[in-house]
């Protein structure tokens, strides 16, 4: 009888997660991604939302739940570009710098359009001294940045 409010309420936990992630309250948005990934239909969908999980547990200072995201997400969709970045980023905190440019890399060529990838394999680069890299990659990450403001932001769809 009340099936319909249970998957209305289930549609409207991710948008209100990420409407907590934008706000910046990460301790809202974590189990609302929860019901999320819990709620995803295809692996691309789930991917998104375990990476989206990983962005909110690095702000709330839980890195290693937030690894584990970021890997649920890549056992999701191998080449998931935001995760790779992610898992890249984790790295590069961790000061493995080497391993950092591989994950941005990784990402690069799992979608040549991330410019994340492209701005943190730029930081990378900066920290191990290969100034002309860096430049390169901070302009292309620069561009396709410029190229994607003013997209709205779309719910992942499994043809993408």
């Amino acid at each position: 009888m009340f099936g319909f409010l249970s998957s209305r309420r289930n549609r409207a936990a991710p948008e209100t997660a990420l409407e907590a992630l934008d706000r910046g309250d990460y301790a809202a948005a974590e189990p609302l991604l929860t019901r999320a990934i819990e709620g995803a239909e295809h692996p691309r969908e789930q991917a998104f939302y375990f990476n989206k999980r990983g962005v909110a547990r690095i702000e709330l200072n839980r890195r290693d739940e937030a690894r584990t995201d970021f890997v649920s997400a890549l056992q999701c969709v191998q080449r998931y570009a935001p995760a790779l970045t992610n898992v890249g980023n984790l790295l590069l905190e961790e000061d493995r710098v080497d391993d950092a440019v591989a994950y941005y890399c990784r990402a690069i060529e799992a979608d040549g359009e991330y410019a994340a990838a492209y701005v943190n394999l730029a930081t990378a680069y900066k920290r191990a001294g290969r100034f002309d890299e860096a430049v390169r990659a901070l302009r292309t990450g620069l561009r396709l940045a410029g190229r994607a403001r003013g997209r709205k932001r779309v719910r992942p769809r499994e043809d993408r």
